[in-house]
C-alpha cells in the first residue's frame, strides 16, 4: 500500500470508526498521544515518525560531538526534544513554544516520558527583541504553521504573545550546542536575537528556510562564522564546528 492511500485509509477509519479522538503512539522509547486529524500527529500516526532523515543526522552530529543542550525553537509537540531525551542524545534541552495548543501536548509529552528533569519548556516566541507580538494561530489540522503575524502566511485567530531573545532567556558561553530552528518565516528575527550565543558557543544549526532566494538570515550566518554543510528538503544545516554530516 503507498503512503498515500494508507494515509487516507487511516484518515477514513479515524473519522469513521475510532472511539477516541486521540492515539498513543510510540517512536523507539518514546511515547506521544497524538490527535489524527492534525498533520504532524497523523504522520507519527501512520507514518512511524516524522522528519526522519532529519533527525538521524543530529543523531550523527551527536555521534561526533558531545553536545552540552539542545535549543528547540520553535518546538510544536515535542517531537526533537522528547525523543533527543529519552535517547540521551543531549543532556539538557530548552523547548520553545508559543502556540497554546502546541504546549498542551508538549507539557503532556515530556510528563509522559518523564523529562521533567531534562526538558524546560519556554512559553514565548523567540525574535529579535523583549515584546509582545501578534501570533496568528493556524488551523487545528495544522497547527504547525502557525507563527508571528508578520511573516505568518495563514490567516485566522491571532493572539498575543510575549517574544525575548535566546541571547536575553539563556545567556550560554562556551558550550556546544544543538539549535533547531523551526518558526515558518520567523528565522531571521530569531538569529537577530541569539547573535551572542552563536559567537561564544560551538553551534550546530538545522533551520527551516521556506524563502531561500535572498534570504537575509544567510549573511547573516556567514558573518557570524557559519558555514552551511547540508540541506535536506527545505532544512538547512549550518555550523561553526569541523563537521562531516
Amino acid at each position: 500500500m503507498t503512503l498515500r492511500l494508507k494515509t487516507s485509509a487511516a484518515r477514513f477509519y479515524y473519522n469513521n470508526f475510532s472511539p477516541t479522538r486521540h492515539k498513543i503512539v510510540r517512536i523507539g522509547d518514546t511515547e506521544f498521544c497524538v490527535r489524527p486529524d492534525n498533520y504532524v500527529d497523523r504522520n507519527l500516526w501512520v507514518h512511524g515518525g516524522f522528519e526522519k532523515r532529519q533527525m538521524e543526522t543530529m543523531r550523527q552530529a551527536a555521534s561526533q560531538v558531545s553536545f552540552d543542550a539542545f535549543l528547540d525553537i520553535g518546538a510544536n509537540m515535542g517531537l526533537y526534544s522528547c525523543i533527543f531525551g529519552t535517547d540521551n542524545i543531549v543532556p539538557h534541552i530548552h523547548a520553545f513554544e508559543c502556540d497554546p495548543r502546541n504546549l498542551y501536548q508538549l507539557y503532556g509529552h515530556i510528563a509522559m516520558n518523564k523529562l521533567l528533569n531534562t526538558v524546560t519548556v519556554h512559553a514565548m516566541a523567540v525574535g529579535d527583541e523583549a515584546k509582545d507580538v501578534s501570533f496568528t494561530l493556524a488551523p487545528d489540522n495544522n497547527s504547525g504553521k502557525s507563527g508571528v503575524s508578520d511573516v505568518s502566511e495563514e490567516s485566522g485567530q491571532t493572539i498575543t504573545v510575549r517574544q525575548d531573545t535566546i541571547d536575553n532567556t539563556l545567556p550560554l558561553s562556551g558550550k556546544t550546542l544543538m539549535i533547531k530552528i523551526d518558526v515558518e518565516g520567523y528565522e531571521t528575527a530569531v538569529i537577530k536575537g541569539m547573535a551572542d550565543t552563536l559567537r561564544n558557543n560551538r553551534c550546530l544549526i538545522q533551520m527551516e528556510i521556506l524563502e531561500e532566494d535572498n534570504n537575509p538570515v544567510l549573511p547573516l550566518l556567514a558573518e557570524a562564522g557559519y558555514t552551511s554543510i547540508k540541506q535536506i528538503a527545505k532544512d538547512h544545516y549550518f555550523t561553526n564546528m569541523e563537521l562531516a554530516l
